[in-house]
């Protein structure tokens, strides 16, 4: 399990402003989290695909479409 801080998605996500999140954090799906509120969790494998946990906030603040 990879952590990182929220901080670091969003300066990840201001340099490529065109792409989702999960693209830019190379994951399947990002999950929400109403509990997190300062790091994003990537998780190898789960179901045998790579996935994030976000804080809500950051995901919303990213949702495409």
């Amino acid at each position: 399990m990879t952590r990182l801080p929220r901080a670091a998605v969003e300066e990840m996500m201001d340099t490529r402003p065109e792409t989702t999140l999960e693209a830019a954090l190379e994951v399947f799906e990002v999950f929400a989290s109403g509990s997190l509120t300062d790091e994003v969790y990537i998780l190898d494998d789960v179901g045998g695909k790579r996935i994030a946990i976000a804080p809500a906030a950051l995901k919303e603040k990213y949702r495409r479409g």
